[in-house]
């Protein structure tokens, strides 16, 4: 049985779909269309900030290490622990990094990048053999513009890697259950290097849809066509292979930390399991809706769509019903929850979003009075958002002391975010005011024109991009500028030069990635210790003051939180002296050689000339 979508070729559907978008949606139109769309969200300043969060810095030490010598197999972490996670988005950065000529911000997010816009690509070819060209692109624009996708394609992490060969594994299962490929390896390899990103759930959950379809289906004589023999050798040589040699190779604690810890304690919890993440069993829908920003508007329309007028589902239909529900439960039950695992069911939940979106374009009636209310809202959001963006950088550039005063109230305490926000505008002015005038626009013409939905969908889309460059151009790099480590480590290195130097209590990975060094954990308990330390404020401050006059303030950190809070210390160990330490100074020191007045006195911000970088603190 075909769906309603698929008869759409019929001359009546056809006429009910706009022209214009049946023609772009044509494969040698939208492939172009998607490509722009994704080298617009994902690439524009792809290296032109540093890394500033947790997650990034700790896999970019791993690219580090990697093409630095410290092993393909299992490098060890900034040289001191075992990854978490299996290390294809780690070989994929080092070869990008090697092609670079180095290690750098760049090369190690390039990955995610690239492979979310393959990600993007692949679901509009896979849509399109299922369904048909409308519903292939909006369903592609809906994925590329969601706020979890977009997170995950811009960052050196695991995740959009995974998202991607997991898309590729269950969408060729459909594939070939459905006879539109005589591909049968594809499925395998693609199931082999999901493992070899982030583990056995590369293989567990699209075995898991795939039996769950053939239950409801009853086509167990499907199983003998997929060569599960030759398939589970391609999975058994790809990613078992690298687990036997790791697992040679790091012995005890790599099973402890990547098979026990990070795959059946981080599902099933208990006393031993100790990580972060953990949430009540909503938590993951509640997520789901947040990440499927801007899109969770229009699921109303899909709502009414399937209680007015359902579409006939068939095998196809079912498939996509069955993958969407089957990851969802799946990852509300283990303790640690986080928003970006349910990334893999996006390709899904956009198709089924798209097939009701298309169908709402050809038959209007059963949802025309809540498409127009989303229309016209959508407009409104637009304009506000767009006005507001405009009347931000007015006040940036004419009020920046007030400017500042309402960061202050919203608890951005960062006192040098201003400073290097009016910077970075500046540097980007063009920009920074074009597109949200863009946006502005888009909404003006949402309002004042019939509101329909084939309009309403591009025009979304369209304000997602025009957003996402200007927050990828103006305000991601004055967050990471003002929050990361990048010039406190390398300051550091320069005074430490030569000299011993150890992490107080815990690895630093922002540090361990600048400073391009091994650096050694050491505690207030080993006999020796090193001349310089690295801590953070709050673990130094909660030494008892015996140990803590051990060690003298040699330079603080800018805050690693936009609150003002987190700071890393350098220490420099006393000689025999007993005396208090001095108590850090508030002034500013530029690049460690001349003071300045204190940021947080006068609050004088520079010209937007000026450089986008907060000075380093320098004690005593």
């Amino acid at each position: 049985m075909k769906l309603p979508e698929e008869t759409s070729r019929s001359d009546s559907e056809s006429a009910a779909t706009p022209d214009w978008l049946r023609y772009i949606a044509e494969p040698r139109h939208a492939w172009p269309i998607l490509l722009i769309f994704g080298v617009a969200l994902y690439l524009v300043n792809l290296g032109g900030y540093p890394l500033y969060t947790k997650g990034e810095p700790r896999e970019a030490v791993t690219v580090f290490d990697i093409v630095h010598g410290g092993g393909v197999i299992l490098p060890q972490r900034a040289g001191v622990e075992i990854p978490s996670k299996p290390l294809l988005m780690h070989w994929l950065a080092a070869l990008v990094s090697l092609v670079a000529g180095g290690v750098n911000e760049f090369s190690v997010r390039l990955p995610s990048a690239g492979l979310a816009i393959a990600g993007v690509i692949v679901c509009y070819f896979y849509v399109r053999r299922l369904f048909d060209d409308v519903t292939a692109l909006i369903a592609a624009l809906i994925l590329a513009t969601t706020f979890q996708y977009l997170q995950a394609a811009t960052g050196a992490r695991v995740d959009m890697t995974l998202t991607f060969f997991m898309e590729v594994a269950f969408f060729e299962f459909i594939f070939m259950a459905e006879g539109l490929t005589r591909r049968r390896m594809l499925l395998y390899v693609a199931i082999a290097l999901a493992v070899l990103t982030k583990g056995p759930i590369g293989l567990i959950l699209p075995g898991l849809v795939a039996l769950i379809w053939i239950a409801l289906e009853k086509r167990w004589s499907f199983l003998r066509e997929m060569n599960l023999v030759r398939g589970a050798l391609v999975v058994i040589v790809l990613a078992g292979g690298w687990y036997a040699a790791a697992l040679i190779e790091g012995g005890l604690d790599f099973f402890r930390k990547q098979i026990l810890t990070e795959n059946l304690l981080r599902f099933a919890g208990g006393g031993d399991f100790h990580e972060g993440h953990i949430h009540p069993f909503y938590y993951m829908e509640l997520a789901l809706f947040a990440g499927f920003l801007p899109w969770t508007i229009v699921l109303p329309i899909v709502g009414l769509q399937a209680a007015r007028a359902p579409v006939a589902v068939d095998s196809r239909l079912k498939y996509i019903v069955v993958w969407f529900t089957a990851v969802l439960i799946f990852y509300n039950l283990p303790q640690s929850k986080r928003g970006v695992y349910l990334l893999c069911l996006y390709p899904a939940f956009a198709t089924l979003v798209a097939i009701y979106i298309r169908q709402s374009i050809m038959r209007p009636a059963p949802a025309r009075a809540v498409a127009n209310w989303i229309a016209r809202l959508s407009g409104f959001a637009m304009l506000l958002l767009g006005s507001a963006a405009l009347v931000a950088l007015a006040m940036l550039v004419a009020w920046p002391l007030e400017f500042a005063d309402l960061l202050q109230a919203a608890s951005i305490r960062a006192l040098s975010f201003p400073r290097i926000l009016i910077a970075t505008v500046g540097n980007h002015w063009v920009l920074a005011v074009a597109m949200p005038l863009a946006v502005v626009v888009l909404g003006v013409r949402l309002i004042v024109t019939r509101p329909l939905l084939e309009r309403t969908v591009p025009a979304i889309a369209a304000t997602m991009v025009f957003i996402t460059v200007a927050v990828n151009v103006v305000v991601v790099p004055a967050i990471a500028n003002t929050l990361s480590l990048k010039d406190f480590t390398e300051d550091a290195m320069k005074v430490v030069d030569d000299s011993p130097v150890g992490y107080l209590g815990a690895l630093n990975y922002d540090v361990a990635f600048y400073s391009r060094r091994t650096i050694p954990i050491v505690s207030q308990k080993d006999p020796e210790i090193p001349q310089y330390l690295i801590a953070w404020r709050t673990l130094f401050d909660a030494l008892p003051a015996s140990k803590r006059n051990r060690f003298e303030i040699v330079m603080v950190s800018n805050p690693t939180s936009l609150d003002g809070t987190d700071e890393m210390l350098l220490l420099r160990r006393r000689a025999g002296s007993a005396t208090p330490p001095p108590k850090p100074s508030d002034d500013y020191i530029q690049a460690g050689i001349s003071k300045t007045n204190s940021l947080g006195e006068s609050l004088q911000l520079p010209s937007p000339a000026a450089a986008a970088r907060p000075p380093m603190r320098l004690a005593g």
